[in-house]
């Protein structure tokens, strides 16, 4: 009955009755009535009624001060008995402890099973029924005892009183389910497990279990839909194998001979061209060993043994071969091939990636480079007799003119008063034309001499070389403002030719001016960007150059103006022009009538470091 009670209501009983007792203690005594055991029966009354819904702590204290005030009571009484004024208030300490001890131990209980109570129903109605995933709860023998909402939407079966697990399960999987479920009984869990369930309209589809025991007889198996998973990994491996056939295609058709190898030295690919090469059916080679699928086609090799050796070096030690040249030799139906053998280890994020193995056919460059070595060879010999050819032509066609010319000479020199005036004009002309005669033959021989060698390329001082020039044209120099530039940088090049170059530009640059006070600047110009070459100018104020004429001139034998006006033969432009392009430049020309020209010519330039080389 005290338990139905509140707090406040039984706050107000215990009052009215210690009261009670106080009153009954001091009126009972005056109708003859023993004090001890009626103020210890009264005051029980209250201790037992408060400590009913008060916890240990609680009934202690109120038991406490309630034996203080039963002992209080009977010392005013004229209770003597040391024994009965401590005895009671422990009496009641004990039965009111021991009350609070048991209404603290309920409560505990109670709210536990509380606390339990509500975790269960929390569970069923917000973890069961909303899970994504499909869940059963099943006995021993696949018995379905509940399911939640997701299995019912995604199932679809209807709900009966007794449902079997394998009503759900593809006929393909039983046995594993069977298994499964053994397992899951007989260890507590389960997990990974791939199955099939079968929806009502029959329709299959894979999903994952894992399972957990509850108990000797219940478990709980939790299935997730692996549709959307497996529809993935289908259109991933579709894509894999679409672009593995395009790859393969692709490498099929390739004039080189591939095989690839993956890091256990297993060979997962040859194309077509391997095949082809070696007279095999490449499906031998692929799939097998490396070195036993090597030993399937190395034969077809002349250097077997050098070949073989150097695969099996490059794979133990995983180095790669750069180039190793190696022939086919020739069988019924096949023609001997070159091959070019390359071997590159395939790098991966993780340890060792395989090989790749190129046989590449140089069957026909090798041809080229025999042809073109052939060719050389034939050139040299013809360059050789050319040479000799015109030493000799040369030689044979200067004995003439030097026999005219000087027998022009004496003829000048012994019968000029035996001859008129006009016949000694004809000896003058015919002893000028022998000279120019044999000045052409001069330039031709040059012309046809230039040939540079880069093994005699030199490093080059031009501001040196500039200074012996002047030198050397000192008296054609006379009269003459030639501005030399400073800090000509150096050329790589024929020093010899070179100076060759520079000296019949300059020379020129004097001939062909008409003012009174001829000037030639040698430079250079600074190039925006670094190509190799670097680019020189020799600039005149002479007659110039017309615009139609600016290609023209550095053609064989190109002179533009009239022969008695301004001597030579023509060709200095034009060794001029065979020089810079011996030396991979070129030269070309502005200019303007009446102002002048400025010749341009790119040289090597030569690089630092090879100073100090």
């Amino acid at each position: 009955m005290a338990s139905g009670l509140n707090t406040t209501e039984r706050t107000i009983i215990v009052g009215v009755t210690l009261i009670v007792a106080v009153v009954l203690s001091f009126v009972l005594p005056s109708v003859q009535v023993p004090v001890e055991p009626v103020v210890a029966l009264v005051f029980a009354v209250p201790v037992l009624l408060g400590a009913s819904g008060l916890s240990l702590r609680g009934a202690l204290l109120l038991s406490l001060g309630i034996g203080a005030t039963a002992s209080i009571i009977l010392a005013v009484s004229s209770v003597r008995s040391p024994s009965l004024l401590v005895g009671v208030p422990l009496a009641y300490i004990a039965v009111g402890g021991g009350w609070g001890w048991v209404n603290e131990h309920r409560r505990s209980r109670r709210r536990k099973w509380r606390q339990s109570k509500t975790l269960n129903s929390r569970y069923d109605d917000e973890v069961f029924e909303t899970a994504l995933n499909m869940l059963h709860y099943i006995d021993r023998e696949g018995t379905i005892l509940r399911r939640n909402e997701a299995s019912r939407t995604l199932l679809g079966h209807a709900t009966k009183s007794s449902v079997q697990l394998r009503e759900y399960i593809h006929p393909e999987d039983m046995e594993t389910m069977r298994t499964e479920l053994m397992r899951l009984f007989e260890r507590g869990e389960v997990r990974g497990v791939r199955v099939r369930y079968t929806s009502q309209d029959r329709t299959s589809f894979p999903v994952e279990l894992r399972g957990t025991r509850v108990s000797e007889r219940l478990a709980v198996l939790e299935a997730a839909d692996k549709r959307k998973e497996a529809g993935l990994e289908r259109r991933l491996a579709e894509t894999e194998a679409r672009y593995r056939i395009l790859i393969e295609k692709g490498i099929d058709t390739l004039d080189s001979g591939i095989i690839l190898t993956d890091p256990r030295g297993k060979v997962v690919w040859a194309n077509a061209t391997v095949g082809r090469f070696f007279g095999i059916d490449r499906d031998r080679v692929i799939g097998v060993d490396a070195k036993r699928a090597r030993s399937r086609y190395i034969g077809a090799l002349e250097d077997t043994q050098a070949v073989a050796e150097a695969m099996e070096g490059a794979m133990e030690s995983g180095e790669r071969i750069d180039s190793m040249t190696c022939t086919v030799r020739p069988t019924v139906g096949r023609e001997a091939r070159t091959l070019e053998y390359r071997s590159l280890p395939i790098e991966a994020d993780h340890g060792p990636g395989g090989r790749i193995d190129h046989f590449i056919d140089i069957t026909e460059l090798k041809q080229l480079e025999e042809n073109l070595r052939e060719r050389t060879r034939s050139l040299e010999k013809s360059k050789e007799k050319l040479e000799e050819y015109s030493h000799v032509v040369s030689h044979d066609l200067k004995e003439p003119l030097r026999t005219i010319e000087t027998f022009s000479g004496f003829l000048l020199e012994d019968y000029a008063d035996k001859l008129d005036e006009e016949g000694v004009d004809f000896l003058n002309t015919l002893r000028r034309t022998s000279a120019r005669m044999r000045q052409l033959i001069n330039d031709l021989l040059s012309l046809a001499s230039i040939h540079v060698d880069t093994a005699s390329y030199d490093r080059i001082n031009t501001q040196r070389l500039l200074e012996e020039i002047q030198e050397d044209l000192d008296a054609r120099l006379r009269g003459v403002n030639l501005q030399v530039a400073q800090g000509l940088p150096p050329v790589k090049g024929n020093k010899v030719r070179i100076g060759e170059l520079f000296s019949n530009l300059i020379t020129n640059a004097i001939k062909y001016n008409d003012k009174a006070l001829p000037t030639v600047r040698v430079g250079w110009q600074r190039e925006a960007r670094d190509n190799g070459m670097t680019t020189f100018f020799v600039e005149d104020n002479g007659i110039g150059i017309e615009d139609r004429y600016q290609e023209r001139i550095f053609g064989i034998f190109q002179k533009l103006n009239p022969r008695e006006d301004y001597e030579g033969t023509g060709a200095g432009l034009a060794i001029c022009k065979r020089i810079v392009e011996e030396h991979g430049g070129r030269i070309w020309v502005r200019s303007e009538v009446g102002k002048g020209s400025t010749f341009f010519f790119t040289i090597p330039k030569a690089r630092e470091v090879e100073i100090h080389a």
